[in-house]
């Protein structure tokens, strides 16, 4: 008998900058699923926000502090003292000065929470039963062996995932070193796997604002005014998709975790308590990967890539036009990029093969591993014409990737 809760609370809030409707937001989204009684003989929690890197929460791009305050408010009233604040921000950002500078740190000394940097953190291998990338994954011990684990990701929109809900926040319990494997094996397939692992005990949504267009990071607010709430990975992520205005089936990552669990997603339904998810009114803006002729100077080579590849290179050549660096491009004669399988271009000066379809064609120009790579990376390599100084490790980057590469082949 399948005895997985497929509930997903839904509840809007009126006015997401006060602390006193933040709260009682949260007290109506939690009551209908009961979560009291699951906490009943449980001493110590541990919450893991989305704190990827130091934007504030009114970007939509981390989750806010005060739905924070609300959860552990709510935790001390069922009387649990020992909760712990758990992150590992994305490659290139310290944990802890993210945390600090977005006012969690304060946060956890009001409310005597311990903090740590998931990043950092001991890690247990643990074997995901039915892989699509990784046979094991090590996981931050703080996760794997904790007695009560919610998870509070934000619900925004992803260049290369087209969401980022509670699966993929779930990258912020691995180690820098397995967010870039992640990226270089098959990004969607390792989402499903760490999700099949790390299991949450709680999911709570903070769509308050939320990101659409280019998130996760440089998209814009989307003020969706929701909260969702459930028990369930794929119940969550799939409501979550459907409220932002998207077809769950075109989440890779949510589609390969149904398949893994053995999962009709074309029939699934979660049964969603509280607000309608048709009535909520709200439409995300889809990451847009509009690029060809958009850019002077930068001739796109177009093999039919998946969205992840694309959706990197469109973020990266627009971070580069805002900040100059492509016109410092243009002047050197410009550049040619490859992505995608369908292409095999001929050798050429600065010509750039993105992401791991183009693995075969790397002795012909500057290669960009990854599978996607993350847009941040592809912006720090195409910079290099520029001679930006690397600020993320692409350098890392690129030898991790070239050596589990080698090891595939061999």
């Amino acid at each position: 008998m399948n005895m997985i809760d497929r509930r997903v609370s839904v509840q809007r809030c009126d006015d997401v900058e006060s602390q006193v409707e933040v709260a009682r937001s949260f007290g109506k989204l939690i009551r209908p699923l009961g979560a009291e009684g699951d906490l009943a003989d449980v001493s110590s929690v541990v919450l893991k926000p989305n704190v990827c890197w130091a934007e504030d929460w009114k970007t939509g791009s981390t989750t806010c502090p005060q739905l924070v305050l609300a959860v552990v408010q709510w935790l001390r009233d069922l009387g649990i003292d020992d909760i712990t604040l758990a992150e590992g921000s994305m490659v290139g950002n310290d944990t802890i000065q993210c945390l600090d500078k977005l006012g969690f740190m304060e946060l956890a000394r009001e409310l005597d929470l311990r903090v740590v940097d998931l990043n950092r953190d001991d890690v247990v291998a643990l074997e995901v039963p039915k892989p699509h990338v990784f046979e094991k994954m090590d996981i931050a011990r703080t996760i794997a062996e904790c007695e009560y684990f919610i998870n509070m990701p934000v619900m925004k929109t992803h260049i290369n995932t087209l969401v980022t809900v509670s699966m993929k926040n779930l990258k912020g319990v691995i180690s820098h070193k397995w967010k870039r494997k992640l990226h270089f094996m098959g990004l969607d397939g390792g989402i499903a796997d760490l999700a099949s692992v790390a299991t949450p005990d709680l999911i709570i949504v903070d769509g308050l604002v939320g990101q659409e267009g280019q998130g996760p990071l440089t998209g814009t607010p989307a003020n969706a005014g929701v909260l969702l709430a459930g028990r369930d990975p794929l119940a969550v992520d799939f409501a979550t998709s459907k409220a932002m205005g998207f077809d769950p089936l075109q989440v890779k990552h949510i589609a390969y975790f149904a398949e893994a669990a053995g999962i009709d997603l074309a029939s699934f339904k979660p049964d969603v308590i509280g607000e309608n998810l048709d009535e909520l009114d709200i439409e995300f803006e889809k990451p847009s990967f509009s690029l060809q002729g958009v850019y002077e100077g930068v001739e796109i080579l177009w093999g039919d890539p998946c969205s992840g590849c694309a959706g990197g290179l469109s973020v990266a050549l627009e971070r580069m036009q805002r900040s100059g660096e492509l016109d410092i491009i243009r002047k050197i004669g410009g550049m040619t990029v490859a992505l995608g399988k369908a292409v095999d271009p001929e050798p050429r000066e600065r010509l750039i093969l993105m992401g791991k379809c183009q693995y075969r064609n790397r002795e012909s120009g500057i290669f960009i591993p990854g599978c996607p790579p993350p847009g941040m990376i592809v912006r720090e390599m195409l910079a290099k014409l520029a001679n930006v100084e690397p600020k993320y490790g692409s350098d890392l980057f690129v030898e991790e990737a070239e050596e589990l590469y080698r090891e595939e082949e061999e």
